[in-house]
């Protein structure tokens, strides 16, 4: 697979998940969860109804109605989510300890009291002191239950039915499971958002440091390290690939006559020609300036010679208009054969002698020998 194809599958999976994670759908992330509470306190009221548990069928209506109320707030809220997450981390603390007190722990309310410790740190891993405050809030009252040691004579709710017991403790153990694998879940697709946004500012940089940002071609750094590649992946000792330079004739006329922004204009439009014209496997930079290098990979000279004569017929065919005023740009090149075992700066060298021999003797051609 090609680099540039590795790239394209990298920015794509990258913008995908970071639709995922946009601001927009983080609110029904959040709705998402506290969906799950709702329904989890619906179940709670029907059970504790059906067993004439007063207290905390009367505890759970509240509780409907509160996710209710935080899952319209998670939708309607364009910030202050984490409100929400306060809220409710104090509503299972209190359910889970009102629980416990009134009906023992055969059933296990308190094991709420623990699955919520992890779910608050990597629920609110943006946060320092508060998962530590609501964890110790929470471990305080199952030590606090524990250290009580409830027997059944003081619970004003006492069940004997063993089956019973056993399905309030199913029950619980089941959400807060549930409740624990959400958490997860919307853990590991952040870590993935972090993942995917690190990826798009390592390629962004890469990008910075390899691309000219006025033309988008090569800068010189990264030329040259497409020109060792290009010796290195070469078929045979023998061969052989071609460099060459062209430089805009004239272009400092251009400058002081149009102005600095009308030679930008000039200048992209070049680069576009080499991004068009550039036979597969080659590649172009802007050099410096208003110079230009290209390499073909497996070519001779007079591959090099056919592409200079593309872009001087493009140039020679197109006229630039500003502000009533038209001009046309010529280009002079100088192009230059090597071989893997040839020294890069030798052979580029040699094209840059040959552009200065064009210069010199009537510019827009090409000269490719010395």
């Amino acid at each position: 697979m090609s680099s540039s194809r590795s790239s394209e599958i990298v920015r794509n999976f990258v913008a995908n998940n970071q639709k995922l994670f946009s601001e927009y759908n983080v609110k029904y992330i959040y709705a998402i969860g506290l969906g799950v509470c709702l329904l989890a306190h619906a179940a709670y009221l029907i059970m504790f109804f059906i067993l004439h548990v007063n207290e905390m069928m009367y505890f759970n209506i509240f509780s409907v109605a509160f996710y209710l109320t935080m899952g319209i707030l998670s939708v309607t809220l364009r910030k202050g989510h984490v409100i929400l997450l306060y809220l409710t981390s104090a509503e299972v603390i209190i359910h889970a300890t009102l629980a416990t007190y009134l009906m023992g722990w055969e059933p296990d309310f308190g094991i709420l009291l623990l699955i919520i410790i992890p779910i608050l740190f990597l629920m609110l891993k943006e946060r320092l002191i508060e998962p530590y405050l609501f964890s110790a809030a929470s471990m305080g009252m199952f030590i606090w239950l524990r250290v009580r040691k409830i027997n059944n004579a003081e619970l004003k709710y006492v069940f004997s039915d063993n089956d019973l017991i056993n399905t309030l403790y199913i029950v619980n153990a089941v959400i807060g499971m549930i409740a624990l694998l959400y958490t997860l879940t919307v853990y590991l697709l952040n870590r993935v958002n972090m993942e995917c946004k690190l990826t798009a500012q390592s390629e962004e940089f890469k990008k910075a440091a390899s691309i000219d940002p006025l033309t988008q071609l090569f800068n010189r750094r990264a030329m040259n390290e497409k020109i060792r590649e290009i010796r290195r992946n070469s078929i045979t000792p023998r061969s052989r690939y071609v460099i060459g330079i062209g430089d805009i004739d004239n272009f400092k006329n251009i400058n002081d006559t149009y102005g600095h922004d009308t030679g930008d204009k000039v200048l992209v439009y070049v680069a576009n020609l080499f991004i068009s014209m550039i036979p597969d496997g080659g590649y172009a930079a802007r050099w410096g300036g208003e110079e230009f290098l290209f390499v073909l990979p497996e070519s001779q000279i007079v591959d090099g010679l056919d592409f200079t004569d593309q872009i001087h017929k493009s140039l020679r065919a197109h006229t630039f208009e500003i502000d009533d005023c038209l001009f046309g740009v010529t280009m002079t090149f100088g192009v230059s054969e090597g071989i893997p075992t040839d020294k890069i700066d030798t052979v580029i060298t040699h094209a840059d002698k040959r552009l200065y021999k064009g210069k010199n003797s009537g510019k827009n051609h090409t000269e490719y020998t010395d």
